[in-house]
């Protein structure tokens, strides 16, 4: 019997082993293999993708990384889950804030002051001058799995003592209504694929170039100022958006 060759697209700019670590979890997805069996080789893997054992033992790395399988030295490569995904609602960040984002927890890395804005901040708070700002930088997680990195910018002068009293109910929306009587009245949301750069994979505990939507929100206060911009960056492979319309 010949052996099926898995095409897989060299010249495309999506890595080698990104292509084979996605077809993988379908594969998985769809049944190939049961929880606790073992997988093919390493070996036949490569040959099956027509790829270097370097290679897919990235793609293997991958897998392993996200929970699906685990590698035994001298045995194989065990599968130990499916994928599967924390499901979000794509009215994030919205105005039901209160209600939402229990099931998750937050991890915060940093807080600072700084001077430094660059040209996307000087758009969404309209600076034409020095204005100090607050940037909290945050992981989003769920059973230690690291679903989001998400930085935060606020102008210093609405939040005084913000970083000394830290956050209310570990909440920024809830922190702007009660401790400051600003609560949001308005979101605007924007939405693109992207991949990790070195340095945001190293604070996600993640691999270098894996994809994420990034999501960039500008809250407004009831009288129409800007009161925070934040980028946040969902691992691809362990969420999904949804969301309804209606009248």
């Amino acid at each position: 019997m010949t052996e099926e060759k898995r095409i897989i697209d060299k010249q495309s700019p999506i890595p080698a082993y990104h292509q084979i670590t996605s077809h993988l979890k379908e594969r998985i997805s769809f049944g190939e293999w049961r929880l606790g069996e073992k997988l093919p080789t390493e070996g036949d893997l490569a040959r099956e993708y027509n790829v270097s054992r370097v290679t897919l033992r990235q793609a293997m790395t991958e897998l392993e990384h996200q929970g699906l399988i685990v590698r035994q030295r001298g045995r194989g490569a065990f599968l130990v889950g499916v994928p599967s995904r924390f499901v979000e609602s794509l009215n994030l960040p919205g105005m039901d804030q209160k209600v939402r984002h229990l099931h998750y927890s937050r991890e915060i890395l940093g807080w600072e002051r700084t001077d430094h804005v660059e040209p996307a901040l000087r758009q969404a708070f309209s600076i034409t001058e020095k204005c100090p700002l607050i940037h909290l930088t945050r992981l989003f997680l769920l059973e230690n799995k690291t679903l989001a990195l998400n930085r935060v910018w606020l102008p210093e002068e609405l939040v005084p003592g913000i970083i000394e009293e830290g956050l209310l109910n570990d909440s920024i929306s809830d922190t702007m209504d009660q401790r400051y009587g600003k609560p949001f009245a308005r979101i605007e949301n924007y939405v693109a694929a992207d991949r990790l750069n070195a340095a945001d994979a190293s604070l996600m505990r993640s691999v270098y170039d894996t994809p994420v939507l990034e999501i960039l929100s500008t809250h407004f206060l009831a009288d129409g100022r800007p009161a925070q911009f934040s980028r946040t960056l969902w691992v691809g492979s362990l969420v999904r958006f949804h969301f309804s319309t209606g009248d």
